[in-house]
């Protein structure tokens, strides 16, 4: 019994994906952003910069299966949809790529380290704008003009955090983990 338990604490806070979970995972990375763009929308920015749907079977994967899979099915929405629907545009999908990284990442840094809350996703989308935007002025972008574009940007994206506040909340009542395993599928890191 003692080495089953060993075994088994030896796994870490993540399962271990299957082929057909993966796959579904990234079915529904594509779903969901591909079923917003169809929804009437008018205004003035996109439906997806307001509703996060890139972010969040990315949170999904990250919380429950770690590191690489989180990454794999954050990034692979995107560009799918891109090539799919021509959304996003293809000016913003390397940035868009950058943030998920980021979002992903530092979902997943949280999640090993301490009792995954609520905020969780919603943090990790601010740390990966503020990360977005730092690379930006590190790559010539006027600091001012980002500057006052963030805080738009963030209000705009206010229903989105909720959904993704409410995405988090339900991945961690419906899958609750403590955090702080050290064994990983990103193994040393």
């Amino acid at each position: 019994m003692t080495s089953r338990v060993a075994a088994v604490s030896g796994v870490g806070i993540f399962k271990r994906a299957t082929f057909r979970e993966t796959t579904v995972l990234l079915a529904v990375a594509w779903l969901v952003p591909f079923m917003v763009h169809l929804l009437p929308w008018s205004g003035d920015r996109p439906l997806g910069a307001l509703l996060l749907p890139m972010f969040w079977t990315g949170f999904v994967a990250v919380y429950l299966y770690g590191l690489r899979v989180g990454l794999l099915v954050g990034l692979f929405a995107p560009a799918l949809n891109l090539a799919l629907t021509g959304l996003p545009a293809l000016s913003r999908l390397a940035m868009m790529s950058f943030e998920i990284t980021v979002f992903v990442t530092f979902a997943w840094w949280l999640v090993r380290r301490t009792s995954a809350g609520f905020w969780v996703a919603p943090l990790g989308y601010l740390v990966a704008k503020l990360a977005a935007g730092c690379l930006q002025i590190l790559t010539g972008a006027s600091a001012l003009t980002l500057g006052s574009a963030l805080p738009a940007s963030l209000v705009a994206a206010l229903p989105g955090l909720v959904i993704l506040a409410g995405v988090n909340y339900a991945v961690i009542k419906y899958y609750p983990k403590q955090g702080g395993g050290r064994v990983d599928d990103a193994a040393g890191v």
